[in-house]
């Protein structure tokens, strides 16, 4: 049977400007001096094995307390939602997320961080540094999101594994770049543009590619 998957979503998305509900403020941790361009997509989500999918999806099991301090954005850093850039930009999407019984996810975000249309799905953990730049469109996944082999299966969403990226200081990731699961990025390293990375990157590099490989030591 197919997962039963359950979002809650703790931006009010008919505002102008990006509004974090009230009952969410200790979910969603924001610092000093953080600005919000345009409106992000934020998402928490559980993610349950069922046996009976048809009367499982009637039942609403998620849990807001489960995601309490899951994202934590540090001082100064930016969410840039809108597309007025002079190359094509998209909502941030910051998506955490709960597989059955297990803890929810973290989103960790450091101190002047740009982020700019990054989508970043979070089943384990995802911490980024301090005054790291993201180019527009940049996506970060510590899953795979589903196993390879027996999709369908009523222990889908159990099989499905994770490992926590690591981003550290002073990165810049290039547009379009793709971050997958268990990577670290060491500081001062910038990942060239539509770049994927599925190795990690040590420190003071620069990485370019599918497969991303290290071209010049900084």
């Amino acid at each position: 049977m197919p997962c039963v998957y359950e979002n809650i979503y703790p931006i009010n998305q008919d505002k102008a400007s990006a509004l974090i509900h009230e009952k969410y403020h200790e979910h969603v941790i924001l610092s000093e001096n953080n600005s919000l361009i345009g409106t992000p997509h934020i998402a928490f989500t559980l993610v349950r094995d069922s046996d009976d999918y048809h009367h499982d999806v009637q039942h609403q099991e998620i849990n807001s307390d489960d995601f309490r301090e899951c994202i934590s954005i540090g001082s100064g850093s930016t969410l840039y939602s809108e597309d007025n850039l002079g190359f094509e930009n998209r909502s941030v999407r910051l998506t955490v997320v709960k597989i059955n019984q297990q803890s929810a996810g973290r989103i960790t975000i450091g101190d002047n961080v740009m982020l700019q249309g990054t989508a970043i799905v979070c089943y384990n953990a995802v911490e980024i540094g301090n005054n790291v730049l993201f180019g527009p469109q940049v996506t970060i996944m510590d899953s795979s999101g589903h196993p390879i082999r027996d999709r369908g299966n009523h222990d889908e969403a159990a099989r499905t594994t994770s490992a926590k990226v690591t981003i550290k200081d002073n990165v810049w990731i290039g547009m379009g770049a793709t971050i997958l699961k268990g990577i670290t990025i060491g500081e001062n390293s910038v990942i060239g543009a539509n770049s994927v990375v599925y190795e990690s990157i040590p420190d003071n590099c620069i990485a370019i590619g599918n497969p991303a490989r290290i071209v010049k030591q900084l």
